[in-house]
């Protein structure tokens, strides 16, 4: 989800692709992007709040995407960047390592957006991660497994074995969406955005026949014929919606559609999908993703109309549980439920963020599909929140683009 901006910055979400096409977002890419170059002179440095404290654990990551810590881990953690670099990162001592580069496409939003540990990681060491190839003009999102030869050690780790799971065509070169997260039930989640430009011209939203503008879950494990010969590297589950009444046409890999750019999701313990949904001219949201549903993108935006503004289809939508306006904020990252010991005031919240107004906010989870009307301000910052971690022990982690640190949510 990155753009290009003025003086060659790089710009996380797809809100700023609307600067190409109207004026008043051109003052805040070359505001953000001043505030880039000033930057460089500043060194990493302890926020504090009324609620956090935002302590640096890690820096030097530039244009940071991700941020995932190792299974059963609160101290060790994998960080992607947007050119292409995975890095090991120790946050208790502050060390890091790149091991592995891989060779993305780096045009707009493209680069290394994802990755996810597998449910058996500690048995097979093995991991997944969406990053942007192809070549000339073909634009192509790839969800891959590698090998993690790792031995405990960040000095030793490396890459191998990669199989090619997904490759998605991408018609623009923003909107990719990019997280992976397994879920509860051991199925691999994939988020992908509309395909991009503006307005989503395509209607790929809508559209059940393409995977972009959809959520997708896959299980991981190869299909096999009669004689054991692969026949597609990924299965399907067995109660996707395309096995269901009512879904019989969608492609069976799709789990919900109606998306726009899904920028980070998560798990809650309950099982629950919350995922938060970069907005076009209007609105952020968030979404509790269930299987078979349709979020409402393109013709819905938040809770208003967005094609056309007024009487638009809503028949059979699922409207998300909570919407901020461009007023507010511009870029929304999505982050996850509190469930650490040391916050007692997110005890249980949803603590997210938005990328280009610095904000951290926190939420309640509604229990079914409630609108939620209230978000506690958790701090406000000048950062580009690009992405949150969560250790093994639910404590929380961000990611500030603009800086290449990552910091810790404690106390104050």
């Amino acid at each position: 989800m990155l753009q290009r901006g003025s003086n060659n910055f790089i710009i996380p979400h797809s809100n700023f692709l609307r600067s190409l096409y109207t004026i008043r977002f051109s003052f805040i890419q070359v505001l953000i992007s001043a505030i880039f170059v000033f930057s460089s002179y500043l060194s990493a440095q302890t926020i504090t709040s009324d609620i956090v404290t935002l302590k640096p654990v890690a820096t030097g990551i530039t244009a940071i995407t991700e941020i995932v810590f190792f299974p059963n881990s609160n101290d060790q953690a994998m960080a992607l960047s947007k050119a292409g670099e995975l890095y090991w990162v120790n946050t208790l001592n502050q060390t890091k390592r790149i091991i592995h580069t891989f060779r993305v496409r780096t045009q707009v939003e493209e680069g290394l957006l994802g990755l996810a540990f597998a449910p058996n990681f500690k048995q097979s060491s093995l991991i997944y991660v969406h990053y942007s190839t192809g070549s000339g003009n073909r634009r192509i999102g790839r969800i891959s497994e590698f090998q993690l030869n790792h031995s405990n050690s960040m000095n030793q780790a490396s890459l191998s074995n990669e199989r090619i799971l997904i490759e998605v065509d991408q018609p623009f070169a923003n909107h990719n969406g990019g997280h992976l997260e397994f879920g509860p039930d051991g199925y691999l989640y994939i988020g992908l955005g509309d395909g991009g430009s503006f307005g989503d011209p395509h209607n790929n939203g809508q559209n059940y026949k393409t995977w972009l503008g959809s959520m997708l879950r896959i299980d991981i494990r190869p299909t096999v014929n009669a004689n054991q010969k692969v026949i597609r590297p990924y299965s399907i589950p067995i109660d996707n919606p395309s096995n269901q009444s009512g879904h019989s046409k969608w492609l069976p890999e799709i789990y919900a559609i109606g998306l726009r750019n899904p920028w980070k999701f998560s798990f809650a313990k309950d099982g629950r999908l919350i995922a938060a949904d970069v907005g076009q001219d209007l609105y952020e949201e968030i979404s509790i993703i269930r299987k078979g549903e349709n979020y409402g993108w393109n013709f819905q935006e938040g809770f208003h109309c967005y094609q056309p503004k007024q009487n638009c289809q809503t028949n059979g939508l699922t409207e998300p549980i909570y919407e901020y306006s461009h007023s507010e904020g511009r870029s929304i990252t999505g982050g996850y439920v509190y469930y650490g010991s040391k916050i007692t005031q997110l005890k249980n919240k949803y603590v997210f963020a938005d990328f280009v107004t610095g904000f951290i906010r926190a939420i309640d989870l509604p229990y079914s599909n409630q609108r939620v009307t209230h978000s506690l301000t958790v701090a406000k910052t000048n950062m580009l929140i690009s992405t949150f971690g969560q250790s093994s022990d639910s404590e929380l982690y961000l990611g500030d683009y603009k800086t290449g640190t990552i910091y810790k949510l404690i106390a104050k």
